[in-house]
């Protein structure tokens, strides 16, 4: 990379630090020149990003002169993946920080507020575009112990502040596993250098020779992931920071939590060569993904609810990563942040849109026929796009077991739809909306796929114990799915009820973590 440009790239991690800097020293004496300078180097940054963005696709990955001592210092990787994830930041940054300006509006401490967003925003920055270990696990730190500022920002909401320490606890056991994992890598493959880290791990694919601490730090690095991105059952805390301003939610579900599928897919290589990590992944993501997006459903507070859904959708991701389908992965983060910020920024009209549009929960039972009727119909849909644009779902067995999750979903889709004594206009409108769905989940396939493919790793072969993990999170979600269509049906019976309430409580997995560490308290 030339001076000029690496000089461009440092700008975008480093900006917004320094309008925090400046703001703190008193040099911007105002809140609004505080809110206008931060705006103006975010949108800035989203811009020169784009400029960088081309320059990689046309000339392929760029890494900065290392700025430290030996290996310990700053320096940034420009590839397909951390160009993406950076748009994503500026852009989702840029939006946080003019929510903030009215949702903030005359609180006295709102230039604190932005100073605190504003540094976030930058250790974020700093951990996507790493290219070296050291930076990765400072900055992976940082992120965490600058979102804990903002989370506690209100003192005297006694709820938050005991949501924030428990998401403290949980982060500096992940922050512990990321250490000891850097500490391994650097001493199994004598660089700390990213992308000298990938084409070792390359090659130790390719000879099927697994180093020792490469395990064992593969194991630490998806267990650090898991932690981050609030895993059952570690993500009560997830369900308590509601106390925080909403653009703290909106920054938490939308970006920070997404770090722990960022961590596995920058590490990817590394992941394959312990199988048993990549069973942690499916096991752990699979199970908070059913249980989360089961629990959801249960839920009356809106933010609660979202809370229970940002959760269901990181076990998916972690889960895609342990099918190896790493692409799909990160375009699933990505729309799936863009979703979460307009659903956290836009959560107080929930109630005026189902009390104007006279929104209800669909109570209709499928028959069993029916049931398999929009089964066959949604692998029929899936089998047709698919054949139309040239793609072989059945070349890569992970990436199979993920088209039949997909199936499953639009099936569930269909079935709520078209059952009962549905309009027609409803029937065909839903009938409509799986085709969409289905369209855009190819699409979205073949545009990662296209952008992703040279900066992460590939499908890996399953060996026989994956294979069966796969398999069984597959079944798991196709029973889920039957359940899900039938238990209205189940409602008025003492056992299903039960159930029910249990599952509202997210079978009491929080009030189990809480009373650990009351115990762990007053052992103290």
């Amino acid at each position: 990379m030339d001076g000029l440009l690496a000089l461009l790239a440092y700008l975008v991690p480093l900006s917004p630090v320094m309008v925090a800097v400046l703001a703190m020293l008193r040099l911007l004496p105002s809140v609004e020149l505080t809110f206008q300078l931060g705006r103006a180097v975010s949108v800035a940054s989203f811009g020169l990003m784009v400029i960088l963005g081309v320059v990689v696709v046309l000339h392929g990955p760029l890494v900065s002169p290392l700025i430290g001592i030996g290996e310990v210092g700053l320096s940034l990787r420009l590839d397909a993946l951390s160009v993406m994830m950076s748009l994503l930041v500026t852009f989702l940054g840029s939006v946080l920080i003019q929510f903030s300006r009215n949702y903030l509006d005359g609180d006295p401490r709102q230039q604190l507020f932005f100073i605190r967003l504003y540094v976030t925003i930058s250790t974020v920055l700093l951990m996507v575009l790493a290219g070296n270990l050291w930076q990765l696990v400072v900055a992976w730190v940082a992120t965490s112990l600058a979102l804990h500022t903002l989370l506690v920002f209100y003192p005297e909401r006694a709820q938050a502040i005991r949501a924030a320490r428990k998401k403290f606890f949980v982060a500096r056991i992940g922050d512990v596993c990321l250490i000891i994992a850097a500490v391994l890598l650097a001493q199994t493959f004598g660089t700390t250098d990213l992308g000298m880290l990938r084409e070792a791990a390359v090659n130790a694919l390719a000879a099927g020779i697994a180093p020792t601490g490469a395990v064992v730090g593969a194991l630490l690095i998806v267990v650090a992931a898991t932690l981050k991105s609030a895993m059952f059952p570690f993500h009560g805390w997830l369900l308590e920071v509601m106390e925080t301003p909403t653009p703290v939610s909106a920054l938490l579900h939308a970006g920070l939590l997404n770090a722990g599928t960022f961590l596995v897919v920058r590490f990817g290589e590394l992941v394959f060569l312990n199988p048993a990590a990549l069973v942690f992944l499916i096991v752990v993501g699979g199970l908070t993904s059913i249980i989360a997006s089961s629990a959801m459903i249960t839920q009356s507070s809106v933010k609660v609810s979202l809370a229970y859904s940002s959760a269901a959708h990181m076990g998916f991701m972690l889960m895609l990563c342990g099918f190896g389908a790493h692409t799909v992965a990160i375009m699933h983060l990505i729309a799936h942040s863009c979703y979460k910020a307009h659903a956290f920024l836009s959560s107080g009209s929930v109630i005026e849109y189902v009390r104007n549009t006279g929104a209800q929960k669909l109570n209709q039972v499928p028959h069993p026929f029916a049931l398999l009727a929009n089964m066959a119909v949604a692998v029929l849909m899936f089998l047709a796009v698919a054949t139309a644009i040239g793609i072989d779902i059945t070349k890569r067995p992970a990436e199979t077991a993920m088209v039949t999750i997909f199936m499953t979903a639009v099936a569930y889709l269909l079935v709520k739809g078209t059952t009962g004594k549905a309009p027609l206009f409803v029937i065909s409108r839903t009938v409509g909306m799986a085709a969409l769905v289905t369209l855009a989940f190819f699409a979205l396939e073949v545009i990662a796929e296209a952008l992703l493919s040279s900066a992460v790793a590939v499908y890996p072969p399953l060996d026989p114990i994956t294979w069966v993990a796969v398999v069984m999170a597959v079944g798991a979600f196709i029973i889920v799915m039957v359940l899900s269509s039938y238990l209205p049906a189940l409602t008025h019976r003492p056992a299903w009820r039960a159930f029910y309430v249990h599952l509202k409580h997210g079978f009491y997995a929080n009030a189990m973590f809480d009373r650990l560490l009351d115990t762990f308290r007053i052992a103290r």
